[in-house]
């Protein structure tokens, strides 16, 4: 773990493969088959494309809502209370701590994101959304699409391009500026959890 927890930390973003993470090939199965029957409304602003399954909502978002914006909701709280029971159990969470480098790791918002032919999402680093926001760790539910790569912008000359196939999780720091290139054919889906 120490060699991804470099990478991560000089980086600011590192992929792990299938087998390189606590995730088994079954919860994963399983996390899928969950996500799946979340249902998944469109996102929210002009530059994402994209359909939005609520898993756990940001308190900041919720306070938001209190000031007259759109709330954001969980539309299946038990499928969800599923999904997070195992992508955000006891186990995992120490895991991930470990992965960053600190004391704890507390799960803040999770969501699943679907992405049709056509969908991307546009530029943008996580500290937007909330700036208490660590890490994002984004697990590929789906590896049937062409298009769809996660773009990091390492620096101003450095962007790179990664692909999260199913059961692959890639971790990226909120402050790095990212996107989702277009997806070509297919469904890209993945399940993010932003992590303070």
């Amino acid at each position: 773990m120490s060699s991804a927890r470099d990478v991560l930390h000089n980086e600011g973003v590192v992929l792990l493969r299938a087998g390189e993470y606590l995730y088994s090939a079954e919860e994963i199965d399983e996390v899928i088959a969950l996500c799946m029957k979340l249902p998944h409304g469109d996102g929210i602003g002009d530059e994402n494309r994209l359909g939005v399954g609520r898993i756990l909502v940001d308190p900041v978002d919720i306070a938001r809502g209190e000031r007259g914006y759109e709330p954001a909701k969980v539309d299946a709280p038990e499928i969800a209370q599923k999904i997070l029971d195992i992508v955000a159990s006891q186990k995992a969470l120490a895991f991930w701590a470990d992965c960053f480098g600190q004391d704890e790791v507390t799960v803040r918002r999770a969501q699943t994101n679907f992405l049709h032919e056509g969908n991307e999402v546009g530029w943008h680093n996580d500290h937007e959304a909330n700036p208490q926001y660590r890490f994002s760790i984004v697990i590929g539910l789906t590896d049937d699409y062409s298009g769809g790569e996660f773009l990091a912008r390492i620096t101003p000359e450095d962007e790179r391009r990664f692909r999260v196939n199913r059961g692959d999780v890639l971790v990226a720091k909120a402050e790095l500026q990212h996107a989702v290139s277009v997806v070509e054919s297919g469904k890209r889906m993945s399940l993010v959890l932003f992590t303070t």
